[in-house]
């Protein structure tokens, strides 16, 4: 036997152990899928491949050895693997597919080989991680990569990652700091949203653009410092962040969007440079206690008497 047919034990509730003969090459699309009593299985050495959605489902898996024969594991290959607490990927592997270990609400931590360069979408959404260490060999984060991930409370992140995707770190409960490299340059929107926990992070100078509700709801944020290689602050960048008390706008942003600083209900203090030249008239909206300090003259000037904004002038 050389290859694990498509659907081959597929939906097999019976099914508790199984070894996988040698020689076997690939375990194929939906191969294991749904095997809902199936708790042990061994792979080979001579397996290479573990394909998309392989044992996904099954949900007494507990562990898992991939041995170094193996190079690549499809999208969604353990996803909703529940009971499973423990995986051991080698280096050999150099491709983990989208969503492979989502939902693996048991795994409490995991070894990302070096020889992995991205960590795609929804590659562990809804785990149970409470730390992660990212190798340098990844150069991306992907959408959703950690979204979810509630006990995840700290996460290293290399100087070798450039971009950081859509809400990957969404709803990460129990994150409490994280450092972000100047290597990064992109930060997808939505990235920390409901990090509810989040009291420290660090936007490097790389970055010139902080996208829409990036911060969102990060009820415990209590500063910020943006860099002046910002330009723009997107919608709903730091809204709903209830602790944030200053905030200090480079003069290299330009423009604040729509419910960029909405219901920051402790704002007290923004100081904003003459370079902005744009503020959508939502963007302090509930910040009741907000006075914005600025220069005679200046947009910010104009913009606080609009919206009938308390403005101090800055000497």
């Amino acid at each position: 036997m050389s290859k694990i047919g498509k659907n081959a034990f597929k939906n097999c509730i019976d099914l508790t152990n199984l070894i996988i003969p040698e020689g076997t090459i690939e375990i194929g699309f939906r191969s294991f899928e749904n095997c809902t009593s199936l708790n042990s299985i061994t792979i080979p050495n001579s397996v290479t491949s573990i394909g998309n959605d392989a044992f996904d489902f099954c949900i007494l898996l507990t562990s898992i050895n991939i041995p170094n024969s193996v190079t690549s594991i499809g999208d969604g290959a353990f996803f909703l693997c529940t009971s499973l607490t423990s995986v051991n990927i080698p280096n050999s592997v150099t491709s983990i597919g989208e969503s492979a270990f989502a939902y693996c609400t048991s795994l409490i931590s995991i070894i990302i080989p070096n020889s992995i360069t991205s960590i795609n979408n929804s590659m562990f959404n809804g785990c149970s991680l409470t730390s992660i260490t990212i190798p340098n060999s990844v150069i991306s984060i992907g959408s959703n990569a950690f979204s979810l991930c509630t006990s995840l409370t700290s996460v290293n992140i290399p100087n070798s990652v450039t971009s950081i995707g859509e809400s990957a770190f969404y709803n990460c409960l129990s994150l409490t700091s994280i450092n972000i490299p100047n290597s990064v340059t992109n930060i997808g929107n939505l990235v920390f949203r409901d990090c509810t926990s989040l009291t420290l992070v660090n936007i490097p100078n790389s970055v010139t653009s902080i996208g829409n509700g990036v911060f969102y709801n990060c009820l415990s944020l209590t500063s910020i410092t943006i860099p002046n290689s910002v330009t723009n602050i997107g919608n709903l960048a730091f809204s709903l962040c209830t602790s944030l008390i200053s905030v200090n706008i480079p003069n290299s942003v330009t423009s604040i969007g729509n419910g960029a600083f909405e219901n920051c209900t402790s704002l007290t203090v923004v100081i904003i440079p003459n370079s902005v030249t744009n503020i959508d008239n939502t963007a302090f909206i509930g910040c009741t206690l907000l006075i914005i300090y600025g220069y005679t003259g200046s947009y910010a000037e104009a913009y606080a008497i609009e919206n009938n904004i308390p403005f101090m002038v800055i000497s």
